[in-house]
């Protein structure tokens, strides 16, 4: 059950199934989508590690949302606030911090991260940390060099009035630091960056993966099958992926399945009929339950322009599924170890891609050797990190891991 919050009524502050027995660490949770999607699946992954920690959890929702919140444990305290419109938030949210107390908040939207720093706030927030979950300064250079350079600079203006930026991957966290150095000099302020790697749930995608598949590509197996998971837009760059897929050698007889909607899919199918390969692809639409086709696929490819650490990578390593990536800014390179986990491609090269995807389908590594890789992505060990990180580890509940151990984890500080 969730709960909207009114200023400043205590009973509208106090959810359903909040918790009467002594006080705990709180955290805060503000601007997280829910759902089955990508981000959905990391939050509620992550979510339930912290709980498994000793921390409480009270995740403020957006309203205009309506989240699917089913796959979250009754111990949440679940709040409404309403995000698109600020004004009308900030009481709101003023209300909640004064009356909840959290020792922590961590923000995962711009919306929110605005919200958090107005001024009728100051006093009363808590340790706040932001998560940011692309690589800024890529997604920026889409726009023109002066919208760029304008929204790069309120950004740093932004983050640099925060306590932490936790970056999902090395190259989002050094993005930040570049774009920190390069803000506004009045601000002297700077935020300790860190960097912590998306969970996963390898239990759960693979209790998923095991679901029947009934695609004939699958079943039948007259070819491999090559997979990719994600939105039909420019950042995907799957119109790289069909280049690439169309200089495979005809003999191998491949097949190409695409998981996931957008606004590019009758751009990507009238590219397929150019390439004489419409016969041999598939735009699947959205799955909800994409991993059946990336565990039975002999190879998963990320072809992206840009990426914070891409999740469906993530996944498919954990499945052991075979993965070629395009080594662009930024995850793909830290997820497959330098390369060693699988061949790194530049970001426009369709016939480094397809030379990449062969030597992948003819000699791929062992599907041990890469869900031993994934180990990295524990849930269990990144929930450590944030109790960690946010100030919140509870004595004894191994909220806080040694600095032997966090190097072998690739956790570093910026």
């Amino acid at each position: 059950m969730m709960k909207t919050l009114r200023m400043v009524d205590h009973r509208a502050l106090t959810p359903a199934n909040a918790s009467t027995s002594a006080p705990r660490r709180r955290l805060a949770m503000i601007g997280f989508r829910q759902g089955s999607g990508g981000v959905g699946r990391v939050m509620t992954t992550l979510i339930d590690a912290l709980l498994d920690t000793g921390i409480d959890i009270d995740l403020l929702l957006p309203s205009a949302e309506h989240p699917d919140l089913s796959a979250l444990r009754g111990e949440v305290n679940r709040f409404v606030i309403d995000l698109d419109r600020l004004k009308q938030a900030e009481p709101t949210l003023l209300a909640y911090l004064r009356q909840r107390q959290p020792d922590a908040i961590l923000s995962n939207r711009d919306q929110s991260h605005r919200l958090l720093l107005r001024r009728t706030l100051d006093g009363e927030r808590p340790f706040t940390a932001f998560r940011v979950g692309t690589n800024i300064p890529e997604r920026l250079k889409r726009n023109s060099p002066w919208t760029a350079a304008w929204n790069g600079w309120r950004l740093a203006v932004l983050y640099r009035q925060v306590d932490l930026l936790i970056g999902i991957s090395s190259g989002v966290s050094a993005a930040l630091t570049r774009m920190l150095n390069q803000g506004p000099r009045w601000r002297r302020h700077q935020p300790r960056i860190e960097t912590i790697l998306n969970p996963v749930d390898a239990e759960a995608i693979a209790r998923l993966a095991g679901e029947p598949v009934s695609h004939p590509w699958l079943k039948q197996k007259i070819g491999p099958v090559i997979v990719s998971v994600g939105r039909l837009v420019r950042a995907k760059q799957f119109s790289l992926l069909l280049r690439a897929f169309a200089l495979l050698p005809p003999a191998m007889n491949a097949r190409l399945m695409i998981c996931g909607g957008g606004g590019q899919h009758e751009r990507l199918l009238a590219l397929a009929a150019r390439l004489g390969i419409a016969d041999r692809i598939e735009l699947l639409g959205y799955q909800s339950n994409p991993f059946r086709y990336v565990a039975a696929a002999d190879l998963f490819v990320c072809s992206s322009v840009f990426e914070g650490a891409n999740n469906a990578l993530l996944e498919a390593l954990t499945l052991g599924t075979p993965c070629v990536s395009t080594d662009c800014p930024s995850g793909p390179r830290e997820i497959l170890n330098d390369g060693r986990l699988g061949p790194l491609v530049p970001v426009d090269d369709p016939v480094a891609l397809a030379e990449a995807m062969r030597s992948v389908l003819e000699a791929p590594l062992p599907a041990e050797r890469l869900r031993a890789g994934a180990a990295r992505f524990d849930p269990q060990r990144s929930a450590a990190r944030y109790a960690e990180v946010l100030g919140l580890s509870v004595p004894g509940s191994g909220g806080g891991l040694s600095g032997q151990r966090q190097a072998i984890l690739g956790w570093t500080k910026h």
